[in-house]
């Protein structure tokens, strides 16, 4: 009865990567990375156009105003969820290693 939960958890796992794959392969292949990039490189060329313009015609010049931030938040539910279990899973690891370590040098320093 394990063999087949254990065959069932790996077929779920594998299938989740294997259409996160897909996802990631169709971004690529129909250009959507690079569409955003060019969409970036536009606003920027737009903004050195305003900037030289602005300069020639004498006008007083603030840096903010040609910078173009887009400040996006992406706290969420599952990122909070996320992030404390990274945490946990890394207290878990560091706590380990270090007694690993005292052991080990435990063991060289009664020889």
């Amino acid at each position: 009865m394990k063999k087949k939960k254990g065959n069932k958890l790996f077929n779920i796992i594998f299938t989740i990567l294997f259409m996160s794959f897909l996802v990631v392969y169709f971004s690529e292949v129909t250009g959507y990375y690079e569409y955003q990039n060019h969409k970036k490189a536009v606003l920027t060329e737009e903004q050195i156009k305003k900037f030289e313009n602005d300069v020639a015609n004498g006008k007083k010049i603030d840096i903010d105003e040609y910078l173009v931030v887009q400040n996006k938040n992406y706290n969420n539910k599952l990122s909070k969820i996320a992030s404390k279990l990274s945490d946990g899973i890394s207290n878990i690891i560091e706590s380990g290693v270090t007694s690993t370590f005292k052991f080990l040098s435990n063991l060289v320093e009664e020889k």
